[in-house]
This record gives structure tokens, C-alpha cells and sequence, in this order.
């Protein structure tokens, strides 16, 4: 018997490609895009050009969303490359069948007659149809969005390649634009402020640290977290109490990126991939992302047991469908050992294209799952200075089954305690925590091609000189961004748990955030002055 052709994978391949080449990537013109009479314009977004999320309760409900999603293609000139739940695709999916768990499956289309020059597919028009046909539950069938890092303050989408140009070609995807917002310049500067992409005033930079590493209890409960970011990279504050890079399903699978991959390996954020301009030799946007977030979790929790799993690249683009298939790897785990994850830290994001009704309906019925499962996830709400909320943090104010923690969407303050003025804010912002100019832990190794403005040797042989300002030998970094306050509440929340759990003598018992720690705001609150 012939075996079944593999199943064709959404274009995710780690790299330093612009995102848009690299995941195929469109931007949904408000100005172009096709519409739905009676529904309201839709709003800017970035999305996977020829995937589709198809979600739903049950495998028979999936099957049936892919059997109407085939029919709508077919009208388009399109077709599904391959069943993912058929025999020969991904064990991930069959697992989460058999774990009953909600299933979220990417679906990639490609042209019914593609013998000849063909353009390229993009789902838009298809996930238009479905919604119109109005025979599957509203958010069953949507975009594969690309999400993207709150901690590039100067824009979202674009603004995500470091400063490596001042004005950018095109529309500013290589750094501080001149076209800034999101995505590129509806909103003017998006961050609030430009002065917070600089080191100094908030931005990224190194600096000297001369206090002791935090060190964990000698017993006592380990509430594990994970982290969904770049991964982690070396530190000698990581050493002794080692980071974890890997996390595997019952079944094997690595969960995120996998991190003995040699794709990965030479294109790992927080290593090897962190300078990846081979023009300019600038750091990365996002080098070392997740190991600041990881040392800020250790900071504010040092029992904390810290798992960084790569999802993100070094532009801090992530596909949605690489964190709804992390997060089906989550319940995995979840299922086989019930209350062994306490927390996970999002520090990513994306505007929904159509106001704030059911169209992110997967990743919402993950996070619900896993919330049912004893995890609260702490997402950062963003740095564009808006009130258009941004997802998975506003599934904050959503309506979920009685009893289950909510989605903690987290704002930045600065030093003064104020609210940082890039971050984003509105009634779904539910928490804040210190995440403007904080320092916390950086790749050791991590050095881009930006020197020191005046460098010698003496008399003496002593080498002299400024700072170089992008040289982290040292170890320690001052970053601004939504993105670190996320982890900052987290590792509070954790600290608590633990300690609650230590004078229980029990294992961990997994509450509402909300019950332990101060969230610093309820809805509509605009934070202290």
C-alpha cells in the first residue's frame, strides 16, 4: 500500500527572511479586502497568506468544518493540500484527539490547478465565504495571524529588524521608521514615544549589575511556569539552577521549536540567530527576549521552575498556528501530569480583524482548557499606545465558564509608578507591573556590531574607552515593554503560590491570579498617578 504524502506544513521555517517572505505573509488592506454586507470594515492585521485555522469541540466537528472549508475552496479556484488528522500527518493532533482536548489544526490550501503560473493564495476571500454561508459556528474557520512581540515600541507589525535604518524599504520593516504605528503609520507613532526604543531612556542596552544571583529555596514547592518566547540563552544565573530549553508530549514530540533542530540551533534568538543582518551586523530585534523574561522570573520568583520554549524568531514574528500547536502540546502535558504547569507568560500579540466578536474562537478554547486544567496565563497587552484590544491578553474581559481564572492582560509602568506611555490600556487591561527601563538577565554572548564611540589601549595597556552599547558580556540589560511587565506579575504570582503552598504543606493548589496577588487595576482603571 502506497503511504499517504505528508502532510504540507504552514511556511514557518525559522530564518532570518523578512517575516513576510518567510510565512508568506499579507496585510489585510481595510481599503481592498473583500467584505460582508451588514458587518463593519475590517480592521488592519497581518496573517499566514495560504493557512486557515480550523477549530472545534470534537474531531467530528473539525472533520465537518474541513468538509464545508473544502466545498468553499473548491468556488475559489482552491483546495486543502492534505488532512491533518488524516493518517501520516501530525501525532500532535491525533494525541489531542485521543486527550480530549480542543482541537486547533492549521489547514494549508493551495490552487486547485497549479500546472502553470498560478498566484499566490490568500485565505481572506475563502474565510469570508465561510463566514457568509453562515453553516459553521462563527469563528470555526479563520486566519493563521501573525503575532508579534510587545517589546518593539516603536509599532505592530513593522518596526520589527532593530535599528538598522532610520527610515526603512518598505514602509519601515528594518527598524525606527519614519513609518511607524500599526501596522505602518495609521496611528503615527504607535510607542507614545519614541525616547523609549533608546537605551538610556528605556531601551534596550547594557548595563552592570553587582548583586548576587536569586537562589531557590532548599525544599519547598517549585511551581513550574513556561514561557512561550525565543528560548533561552546562556548566564550564569541559569547555571546552577539550569533554565529548561525543552519540553516534550507524552508522545515525544518537542513542544515549540525544537531546540536540537541545526535550523534552529543557527537561527536561535537568544544564540546563534541573534545577529542575523549580515549588512549591518546589528543585534536582532529580539535577541534575547525570553532569557530577559526569564531572569525577571527569577527576580521576582526564585523557586520559580522556568521551562523557555522557542516560539518566537528573532523579529518577534510568531504564526498563531505555532502557539495554538505549542499550547496543544501544554495540554498534553497538562493531561498526563495534572497540576504540574502553574502559569505561562505570552509576550506576544495581535489586533483582531473584525471587532471583538468570536473570530478567535481556537485560541481562546486552548486557553480555557488549559485554565480548567489548573494554568493561569499571564499575556502582555501590548505596546502601541491604543485601546483596540489585542489577543490572547483581552480574552481577560470574555465571558468563560464560572470558576475558571481568567487571562491576565498586563500593562507597563514605569519607575514613578505612572503608566508607561507606550503601553496599551482600556477596559481589557486587567493588571500592571513594573516593565519600562527594568533590568534583567542577557545573553552573555550576545554582541552585535555597534562598538564603543572612542576605544584605546593606555600607556599602561589598559584598554579604555565609552560604552559599547551593544555588547551584553556583562550579563544584564535595561528593555522596556508590556512584554516584561507579563512575567513581573507572573513571577509575583508564582512567589505567592509557593508560599501559600509551603505553609499548606500540599501540593499546589492553582487559584484565580487574582486571589493571591494584587493586580494593581481593575477594568477601565488607568493606574496610579
Amino acid at each position: 500500500m502506497t503511504a499517504p504524502p505528508p502532510v504540507p506544513e504552514p511556511a514557518s521555517t525559522p530564518g532570518p527572511d523578512s517575516p513576510f517572505v518567510r510565512f508568506d505573509g499579507r496585510i489585510l488592506d481595510p481599503a481592498t479586502a473583500v467584505r460582508l454586507p451588514g458587518v463593519p470594515i475590517p480592521s488592519i492585521t497581518a496573517y499566514v497568506g495560504d493557512t486557515v485555522l480550523v477549530s472545534g469541540g470534537s474531531e467530528d466537528r473539525v472533520q465537518e468544518a474541513m468538509r464545508v472549508l473544502g466545498e468553499r475552496a473548491a468556488d475559489l479556484g482552491l483546495r486543502i493540500a492534505a488532512d491533518p488528522l488524516a493518517d501520516g500527518g501530525p501525532r500532535l493532533y491525533r494525541d489531542a484527539v485521543t486527550a480530549g482536548l480542543p482541537l486547533v489544526v492549521p489547514v494549508v490550501l493551495v490552487p486547485t490547478d497549479a500546472t502553470g503560473p498560478t498566484a499566490p493564495v490568500d485565505v481572506w476571500p475563502l474565510v469570508q465565504a465561510i463566514r457568509a454561508d453562515g453553516t459553521l459556528p462563527p469563528g470555526t474557520v479563520e486566519l493563521d495571524h501573525l503575532m508579534f512581540a510587545a517589546a518593539s515600541i516603536s509599532g505592530n507589525p513593522f518596526g520589527v529588524r532593530g535599528l538598522a535604518s532610520i527610515s526603512g524599504d518598505p514602509f519601515g520593516v528594518r527598524g525606527l521608521a519614519s513609518v511607524n504605528g500599526n501596522p505602518f503609520g495609521v496611528r503615527g507613532l504607535a510607542g507614545g514615544d519614541p525616547s523609549y526604543a533608546y537605551a538610556g531612556s528605556g531601551g534596550r542596552g547594557p548595563v552592570s549589575v553587582l548583586i548576587d544571583p536569586p537562589v531557590p529555596p532548599a525544599d519547598g514547592p517549585r511551581p513550574r511556569v513556561v514561557v512561550l518566547d525565543t528560548g533561552v540563552g546562556r548566564h550564569p544565573w541559569f547555571t546552577a539552577d539550569p533554565v529548561s530549553d525543552a519540553l516534550s508530549t507524552p508522545s515525544g514530540d518537542p513542544i515549540g521549536v525544537d531546540p536540537k533542530d541545526p535550523v534552529a540551533i543557527a537561527t536561535a534568538p537568544d544564540g546563534a540567530g541573534a545577529a542575523p543582518d549580515p549588512m549591518t551586523g546589528r543585534l536582532a530585534s529580539h535577541a534575547g527576549h525570553g532569557t530577559f523574561i526569564c531572569g525577571l522570573l527569577r527576580q521576582t520568583c526564585p523557586a520559580a521552575d522556568i521551562v523557555a520554549l522557542r516560539i518566537m524568531d528573532s523579529d518577534g514574528v510568531v504564526p498563531e498556528h505555532r502557539l495554538t500547536d505549542a499550547l496543544t502540546g501544554l495540554g498534553l502535558v497538562q493531561a498526563a501530569a495534572p497540576r504540574s504547569i502553574a502559569a505561562v507568560v505570552l509576550a506576544l500579540g495581535y489586533h483582531a480583524e473584525v471587532g471583538d466578536g468570536p473570530y478567535t474562537a481556537g485560541l481562546e478554547s486552548q486557553l480555557q482548557d488549559l485554565a480548567g486544567r489548573g494554568v493561569v496565563t499571564v499575556a502582555a497587552a501590548g505596546n502601541d499606545a491604543t485601546t483596540q484590544p489585542s489577543y490572547p491578553a483581552a480574552f481577560s474581559v470574555h465571558d468563560w465558564p464560572a470558576g475558571l481564572p481568567r487571562v491576565v492582560a498586563v500593562a507597563a509602568l514605569n519607575p514613578d509608578t505612572s503608566v508607561a506611555l507606550f503601553s496599551n490600556d482600556g477596559d481589557w487591561v486587567t493588571g500592571q507591573a513594573p516593565g519600562a527601563n527594568v533590568v534583567s538577565t542577557a545573553p552573555t554572548d550576545a554582541e552585535g556590531s555597534a562598538g564603543e564611540s572612542v576605544g584605546m589601549v593606555d600607556e599602561d595597556g589598559r584598554r579604555r574607552g565609552t560604552i559599547d552599547p551593544d555588547d551584553y558580556s556583562s550579563g544584564f540589560a535595561t528593555w522596556s515593554g508590556t512584554s516584561f511587565a507579563a512575567p513581573v506579575l507572573a513571577g509575583r504570582y508564582l512567589a505567592a503560590l509557593a508560599a501559600r503552598t509551603a505553609q499548606k504543606n500540599s501540593p499546589p493548589v492553582v487559584s484565580d491570579l487574582a486571589a493571591l496577588v494584587p493586580l494593581g487595576r481593575t477594568a477601565g482603571q488607568q493606574g496610579p498617578r
